[in-house]
């Protein structure tokens, strides 16, 4: 059979899901040779060779990556010019695909959660096909059994199936620092440690007024700074934030990196003293793995997906609970038999994640409906 990946979003730096893509088109090929692939990028990853064609591979650029136009004219005809018998998309469901199977993959549903803060079109859409391209699904797939019993509850769905097939971590190139020689990354951004590291868009669902209110509870003589890296989503919170910072008297021990390339997001989960992530919500959540994989102990918050992945390797706080994270924070910037414990099992828990294994999982996912 053949079967289309929709990969338009691969070259836009947009985080989790263009990784998650990206591996598809890497693993799926490889452990489904019994079926032809063909993956539809953008301009941009077409030039940048993302995606390389191979023996079971076809590379396609499309002509407009727009997600309406995409899915209501593009795909459906990319799928009978090229006689899909399958299509993986993300999200949302191109219409007119006749006897294709579609493959859905919902991440998370934050946008329908969270309206306010997913404003644009993009959002927009989410919010208001979801339903439609759910119902129409052949199988969907998830990041976790979180998101699919959200997806079931929501929708009401009954003989649809759902699999989750977790993401996973490349734990060659997120693991532990090898040599004790300082790292030109940290001296090149001038940053000494012990410092707090958090990473991840900034945006008002990842609550990192709560990780600056609790850093300010740390002891004035604390000699920590809390860095932050990630791609700025949402511009008015990224200035509510400077200003909390600002009047909680931390802005001088707060640094803000922006988005940063794989090779420095490595270096500082490597040389953190923990990390934190105190997201309200999440489809998954990549960052306190790859951290766990460079074995940094994680504080996380107490929240659904957080249970699922990390229980029993990770100190939980409540999302609106600064003073916990505070005690936990102090906890970890000094050496403890619980810092040592968090990193083993950290390093032990990154071993059941692997973009291999996530294929598989797809990959198992797809044959029962393919053969169905």
């Amino acid at each position: 059979m053949r079967i289309g990946i929709d990969a338009h979003v691969l070259g836009k730096g947009i985080g989790g899901v263009e990784r998650v893509v990206e591996q598809m088109t890497v693993w799926l090929p490889v452990l489904a040779p019994e079926h032809e692939f063909v993956i539809f990028v953008n301009r941009r990853a077409a030039r940048a060779r993302q995606v390389a064609p191979g023996r079971n591979v076809s590379v396609v650029t499309l002509a407009v990556a727009h997600p309406l136009i995409e899915r209501s004219l593009v795909l459906p005809w990319l799928i009978r010019r090229h006689h899909l018998g399958a299509l993986i998309v993300q999200r949302l469901a191109p219409w007119g695909c006749g006897p294709c199977k579609l493959i859905l993959t919902v991440h998370d549903l934050t946008p329908l959660k969270f309206p306010r803060d997913y404003r644009g079109l993009t959002n927009r859409l989410v919010r208001l096909l979801t339903r439609d391209s759910v119902r129409r699904a052949h199988l969907i797939l998830t990041p976790t059994r979180t998101v699919a019993d959200e997806v079931k509850g929501r929708f009401g769905l009954e003989r649809t199936p759902i699999h989750a097939y977790y993401n996973g971590v490349d734990t060659e190139s997120f693991s532990p620092e090898t040599c004790g020689s300082p790292d030109p990354v940290l001296a090149a951004l001038g940053l000494k440690t012990p410092y707090v590291f958090s990473s991840g868009a900034i945006e008002a669902r990842k609550n990192l007024e709560t990780v600056y209110e609790a850093f300010a509870r740390l002891p004035d003589d604390t000699p920590a700074e809390l860095v932050v890296a990630g791609k700025v989503r949402d511009p008015s919170y990224a200035e509510a934030l400077e200003r909390r910072a600002r009047a909680l008297g931390i802005a001088p021990r707060v640094r803000r990196l922006g988005f940063v390339d794989e090779a420095t997001l490595t270096a500082l989960y490597r040389h953190a003293a923990c990390f934190v992530t105190a997201s309200r919500d999440e489809g998954f959540n990549i960052p306190p793995l790859e951290a766990m994989a460079c074995g940094i102990p994680v504080i996380c918050s107490d929240i659904p997906v957080h249970r699922e992945l990390f229980d029993g390797h990770a100190i939980f706080f409540a999302p609106d609970a600064p003073a916990a994270l505070a005690v936990a924070m102090a906890r970890l910037l000094a050496p403890s038999d619980l810092q040592r414990e968090l990193r083993e099992g950290g390093l032990a828990l990154t071993q059941q994640f692997s973009w291999r294994r996530a294929g598989e999982r797809i990959v198992a996912a797809l044959r029962e409906v393919l053969e169905a």
